[in-house]
């Protein structure tokens, strides 16, 4: 049995920074940014995803996160 192989990297926002482990993102206005803007994290200013990705995080959201 093989098991030496790479899982698929799921597409979207990362809620866990995986160069610092935060949590959080540096503040943006939803509004008045378009779709394809990157997100940023809030400690250490790594790229976590598009504001394409957190509006859909958004709408699919049921109040509970899983990690």
């Amino acid at each position: 049995m093989d098991l030496d192989h790479r899982c698929q990297e799921r597409p979207g926002l990362k809620v866990v920074c995986e160069e610092c482990g935060n949590l959080s993102i540096r503040a943006i206005d939803p509004a008045a940014t378009t779709d394809h803007a990157k997100v940023y994290c809030g400690r250490c200013n790594a790229v976590r995803g598009t504001v394409a990705d957190l509006r859909e995080m958004a709408r699919r959201s049921t109040d509970v996160f899983e990690f």
